[in-house]
C-alpha cells in the first residue's frame, strides 16, 4: 500500500492564525530604530558623566579658584616696625623690620583669609601704628594701635565687603629717613667746631687719664661701678649729653682682633656704644673724622662719628659721638666716650677742649 505523506502542523493562534503573521513587516524596522536610539542616548549620557560639565565650575578639584588682589598696608609716626602677614587662621610669615610706610599687593583666593600685624620695635613704643588692608582695590579693614598697646592687626576675609568708613592713608614717611652708612678707611682730621664752649671747671683723673671737667649746664663728674655701668665716671650735661671714661675692656679688645690696633679699638668702642646706647637696628653711623693723636708721647687714635637715629621721646635724631683710645703703657688701652647731641649743638665746641685736654698720668 502507497503511504501518502502528511502535510506539517502550523502552530496557530486561539483563533486558528499564525502568531507571527499578525505582525506587520514594517514593526521589526521601527524597533531596531528605537533599540538604536535608546543605546545611543545612553551612551551620551554615561560619557557626559565621566567627562562633566565644563560649564561647572564645581565639578573638577583640580580646577583653579577664582583669585582677587588683596594689598597690605602699614603706616605710622614710627621710621621702621615689625611685621607678620598671613592668613587669619594662623598660617604666618614673620617679615621682620620694615620701613615705613609699608604697601604690598598679592594673590588670593575669594573667600581666603588675610592677617596683618605692624608692631613697634624695641625702644620705640608709643605713637601711632596703622594697618589697613584692600581687597579688589577697595579697604575692608582697617586697625590702630592704641595707648596701651604697641600694635595694630587687621584679620579678615576676603570675600569681606568694602567699608566706606575707612580712609586709605597717605604712604608719607613716618620720620625723616636715616642716611647711608659711612665708615671712614683713611685718616681725616677732627673738624674745629665753632663757638665758646662750655667752660672748664676742673679736672677728671681716671684710667690713667687727665682731662677737663666741664661747667656751665654740665652736672659735676661722678665715679660709676664699671660691672653695671661699663664705665669708672661720667660727667652728664643737657638733653643727654655725656662724657665718659674706663679702660678698654677684654671683650672689646677681643672684637677689635685682639691685637691693641688702636684705630680697630676706637672703632670696636663705637660699634658697642651703638648698640647699647641706640635703638637696635636702627642707628646709622656716618664717620666724620679719624686720625691718630700722641697724647703726652703716648699713641692714640681719635674717632667722630654722626650716629643717626629715631628714638619716640627724644628730639634729637643725631647726636655727635667721639671715641679716643690712649695706649697708657697698661695691658689695656684707655678710653674716653663722648656724646653731644644735635639739639644743644652749642656743646659741639665742646669735643674740642675736651680732646685737647687730655694728658697720661
Amino acid at each position: 500500500m502507497t503511504q501518502t505523506s502528511q502535510p506539517r502542523r502550523a502552530f496557530h493562534s486561539g483563533r486558528g492564525r499564525k502568531t507571527f503573521d499578525r505582525i506587520p513587516g514594517g514593526f521589526y524596522l521601527v524597533g531596531a530604530l528605537v533599540i538604536l536610539f535608546e543605546a545611543v542616548t545612553l551612551g551620551a549620557v554615561g560619557l557626559a558623566l565621566a567627562i562633566g560639565d565644563p560649564g561647572d565650575d564645581g565639578a573638577s578639584p583640580d580646577k583653579e579658584p577664582r583669585r582677587v588682589e588683596v594689598t597690605y598696608i602699614a603706616t605710622g609716626d614710627h621710621p621702621s616696625v615689625n611685621l607678620t602677614v598671613g592668613e587669619a587662621n594662623g598660617n604666618h610669615e614673620t617679615h621682620g623690620l620694615v620701613i615705613l610706610p609699608y604697601r604690598k599687593t598679592v594673590e588670593l583666593a575669594v573667600g581666603a583669609d588675610f592677617y596683618l600685624d605692624v608692631a613697634s620695635r624695641e625702644d620705640q613704643e608709643g605713637g601711632t601704628l596703622t594697618c589697613t588692608v584692600l581687597v579688589g582695590g577697595k579697604a575692608v579693614q582697617q586697625a590702630h594701635s592704641t595707648p596701651g598697646s604697641s600694635s595694630a592687626t587687621c584679620a579678615g576675609s576676603t570675600a569681606d565687603a568694602p567699608r566706606r568708613d575707612i580712609a586709605v592713608p597717605p604712604l608719607t614717611p613716618g620720620a625723616s629717613p636715616l642716611p647711608e652708612e659711612r665708615r671712614l678707611s683713611g685718616t681725616v682730621k677732627v673738624p674745629d667746631y665753632p663757638g665758646k664752649g662750655s667752660p672748664v671747671v676742673g679736672t677728671v683723673t681716671d684710667s690713667s687719664l687727665e682731662y677737663a671737667e666741664l661747667g656751665g649746664t654740665w652736672d659735676r663728674s661722678e665715679t660709676l661701678d664699671p660691672v653695671f655701668d661699663g664705665f669708672t665716671r661720667k660727667q652728664e650735661g643737657r638733653q643727654r649729653a655725656l662724657v665718659k671714661s674706663t679702660q678698654v675692656d677684654e671683650d672689646i679688645m677681643a672684637a677689635a682682633g685682639g691685637t691693641g690696633e688702636l684705630r680697630g679699638v676706637a672703632g670696636a668702642v663705637m660699634d658697642e656704644r651703638r648698640r647699647y646706647e641706640y635703638p637696635r637696628d636702627q642707628a646709622i653711623l656716618v664717620d666724620v673724622a679719624s686720625q691718630p693723636l700722641k697724647v703726652d708721647g703716648h699713641d692714640a687714635w681719635l674717632l667722630v662719628s654722626e650716629i643717626h637715629f629715631h628714638r619716640r621721646g627724644v628730639p634729637s635724631t643725631r647726636d655727635l659721638n667721639a671715641v679716643l683710645v690712649v695706649d697708657t703703657g697698661r695691658v689695656r688701652p684707655s678710653v674716653l666716650w663722648v656724646v653731644l647731641p644735635e639739639t644743644n649743638k652749642k656743646l659741639w665746641p665742646d669735643l674740642n677742649t675736651l680732646v685737647a685736654s687730655v694728658r697720661v698720668r
